[in-house]
């Protein structure tokens, strides 16, 4: 199920680059909220592991919330989580080399 999703937000998004999607974009704001401590908490967790983690996002993201939301809010909700990732992943490596 989340590979279809994320082929789907791929396809969507080079549709939009590329000009051929002209659906009208209506959204419904939800605001999706983690604490940031117990994220920053998974983030160490996965950087701390030996083994490499081939799809981090995927541990980072709540299945339930996913699953109860428009495809709109799901594409918020990837790349919000995309972007705590990269930052809290960056603050930690910076952290550890000094």
């Amino acid at each position: 199920m989340r590979n279809d999703i994320l082929k789907n937000f791929a396809l969507r998004a080079k549709k939009k680059l590329l000009g051929k999607e002209k659906e009208k974009v209506t959204a419904k704001f939800k605001t999706i909220t983690v604490q940031d401590d117990e994220f920053k908490e998974k983030v160490e967790y996965l950087l701390s592991k030996d083994e490499e983690i081939f799809n981090p996002i995927h541990f980072l993201m709540d299945d339930k919330i996913l699953k109860n939301m428009d495809e709109a809010s799901r594409e918020r909700y990837l790349f919000s989580t995309i972007d705590k990732y990269n930052r809290f992943k960056n603050e930690i490596l910076e952290e550890k080399s000094c």
